[in-house]
């Protein structure tokens, strides 16, 4: 028994598997919970892609690391495979798609082992058939990416809810005129801000199309975009045909997030698909005003507001420039 455990219970061994290369919000997840799981006197091991940020940061993190190669599948198969029978985890953690296909493949036929999936994105399934049968248990992100599992195919039974959290103290760390500092920004000026990827699902270009209507209003507003992605360019193309580049801001991949969600007059997060959003968490941490869109697991965050409340948040459809212009416009107005 290990005293570090919750209520006495045993130490378990817990087989964390990640497929990909970058690091985005999931892996982020992966990292708390393998460090809530130490923490709590638990024996983690990381199977990770090798060359990966992700392997690459737990290994920092002083975690046993296990890379396997993308280029050789039935070998990196045979590896997960000699993994679980050799080291024998009571619960192996498939932390994105790809995992849940590669590693459960390996294990089938392994006895004496909980097989848990991670989802968190609202995208229909390809094919259930993986979290049918090389899954026991699909930990959805909100409701809604559970309600797209269980359209695609999975078994209720085997579908929870469980949001994704953050670290307070991260964003606690944040100063707001180091924020304006870094962006270089005035007294007068009014930041919008985007924390996401710059991909198609998370709606930048509907926010961009609102932005002239915003201007109109608000001339002294800068849109930052944190965040990096294969939109970039065409984003920023757009940026310019609408007039709006000089109050756009491209900042890449950021550091400084908790600086900049300190620094923001308003978070602004336009996706049309979307599985929860810890930005969203954080921005609400960092007591910055939010508005966004309906999509997917969004309202698990901000809920419903009954009449005559205050807002949590000023949310609008997805896909819809204009009633995203009228929000921010009512948000910086309020």
């Amino acid at each position: 028994m290990n005293a570090a455990c919750p209520l006495g219970a045993a130490s378990l061994r817990v087989l964390l598997v990640s497929t990909q290369k970058a690091w985005h919000g999931g892996e982020d997840q992966a990292w708390h919970l393998a460090s809530g799981l130490r923490a709590r006197g638990h024996h983690c091991r990381i199977l990770a892609r090798s060359g990966g940020t992700f392997a690459a940061r737990l290994a920092r993190d002083d975690f046993e690391v296990v890379p396997y190669s993308t280029s050789t599948p039935l070998a990196s198969l045979a590896q997960a495979r000699r993994l679980a029978r050799g080291w024998r985890p009571d619960v192996v953690h498939f932390n994105d798609a790809h995992a849940v296909t590669r590693a459960g493949l390996a294990l089938l036929g392994c006895r004496r082992l909980v097989r848990v999936a991670a989802r968190r994105v609202d995208f229909p399934l390809r094919s259930a058939w993986p979290y049918r049968w090389l899954t026991d248990h699909v930990v959805c992100v909100s409701q809604a990416v559970s309600e797209v599992c269980r359209e695609s195919g999975v078994p209720p039974h085997k579908l929870c809810v469980v949001h994704d959290g953050v670290d307070p103290r991260r964003v606690a760390a944040g100063d707001r005129q180091r924020g304006r500092d870094a962006l270089d920004l005035g007294h007068s000026d009014l930041l919008l801000l985007t924390v996401a990827r710059l991909t198609d699902h998370k709606g930048h270009r509907y926010l961009l199309e609102a932005l002239p209507a915003i201007l109109r209003q608000f001339p002294q507003v800068t849109l930052a975009l944190a965040g990096d992605g294969e939109l970039r360019e065409s984003l920023a193309a757009q940026a310019e045909r609408l007039g709006i580049a000089p109050s756009v801001r491209f900042l890449g991949f950021r550091h400084d997030v908790p600086d900049l969600l300190r620094a923001a007059d308003l978070f602004v997060l336009p996706s049309h698909l979307e599985g929860l959003c810890t930005s969203i968490i954080d921005a609400m941490l960092a007591d910055c005003p939010v508005v966004t869109t309906t999509a997917g697991g969004i309202p698990d965050l901000v809920g419903a507001r009954e009449p005559g409340e205050l807002p949590v948040a000023w949310s609008v459809p997805p896909r819809v420039p204009a009633a995203l212009a009228a929000a921010v416009v009512q948000a910086l107005s309020d």
